[in-house]
């Protein structure tokens, strides 16, 4: 499909270029080094790297939807008005990733930090932006796994660890359960409450955001058997956006939970030729038929989703 960019959004790059002028000659005539310079513009530059897709918009922006480039891994930040929910933090080492992105975006406070599951890819880097001196948080929010599965790794103990020490207690999520965020609805569609799956993916923390006439699904790495849990709880699931389940893996995104959702835009987090082929074609392809645009981390680096509740922009970093 062809994008094509609205007047507000030209006007936006237009602006950009303008700025990186007129900061550029500034800079200049006021005596700075050549080399300072030369920083300014290649930070200014940057900016231009964006691309902006989708609608025009024209109303108040209070639904954001950060999905961060942490390579094969999940780490999203969802903006409700003044609220903000950090789900996952990617890989061990990824904390600082993500801790850059928060200063970027201007986010110092936490209403909620999620871990949808307690595998490395999601949590590995939650321990960091727990333990930052830079970071508040009020909630913390991670699936009770059944003991005979539940993970004795470093990378978990260490999440608990950091929680315990900031004080902070876990609520476990509880399927039907609505947060109101700013006016925007944060929905729990699973995991189911005490349950036992035999994959720990299966305790992934699926959640729903809705703000108006605009709704968001992300789903950690529920699989097929998780997605017909969901259809069968006779949920309304219909979502603008939804965030792949396990990096476009062939063991979720089933055609039956698609049609579900039956999103207008897909995002994928998923690492640069990582080793286990993700996205999988055949995921890809039953986008394709759905007439739904694909996002993608490793090609299009950070994304951002921005909505006013009822007009949709896409801004990709390269």
């Amino acid at each position: 499909m062809t994008f094509t960019k609205s007047k507000k959004q030209l006007r936006r790059l237009i602006s950009i270029t303008l700025s990186v002028f007129i900061i550029a000659t500034s800079a200049l005539l006021c005596g700075c080094s050549e080399e300072d310079a030369n920083a300014w513009l290649n930070e200014l530059f940057g900016m231009l790297k964006y691309e902006v897709y989708g609608d025009s918009i024209e109303g108040e922006i209070k639904l954001k939807m950060h999905v961060i480039d942490v390579g094969q891994g999940d780490a999203i930040l969802m903006q409700c008005g003044e609220k903000n929910v950090l789900i996952d933090c990617g890989e061990n080492g990824m904390g600082d990733t993500v801790l850059e992105y928060l200063n970027w975006a201007g986010v110092s406070h936490l209403d909620w930090i999620i871990g949808t599951h307690p595998h490395s890819d999601h949590i590995g880097g939650m321990d960091t932006v727990i333990k930052s001196k830079d970071i508040t948080i009020d909630h913390v929010m991670m699936p009770q796994t059944a003991k005979e599965i539940t993970p004795t790794t470093m990378t978990y103990t260490e999440v608990l660890t950091a929680i315990k020490k900031k004080n902070l207690k876990i609520t476990r999520p509880v399927p039907g359960t609505e947060y109101d965020l700013d006016g925007v609805t944060m929905l729990v569609l699973s995991p189911a409450k005490n349950a036992k799956y035999e994959e720990l993916n299966d305790y992934s923390i699926v959640l729903k955001f809705t703000y108006k006439n605009v709704s968001v699904i992300t789903g950690g790495d529920a699989s097929r058997n998780i997605e017909q849990q969901i259809i069968s709880r006779d949920y309304d699931l219909s979502a603008d956006i939804y965030k792949v389940s396990h990096h476009g893996g062939r063991d979720g995104n089933s055609q039956a939970y698609l049609d579900e959702i039956n999103p207008r835009y897909a995002v994928i987090s998923v690492g640069e030729d990582n080793k286990y082929g993700h996205p999988k074609s055949e995921i890809l392809k039953r986008l394709s038929k759905m007439n739904c645009e694909v996002y993608r981390t490793d090609l299009h680096g950070n994304i951002v989703f921005e909505s006013d509740g009822k007009n949709i922009s896409v801004i990709v970093e390269k």
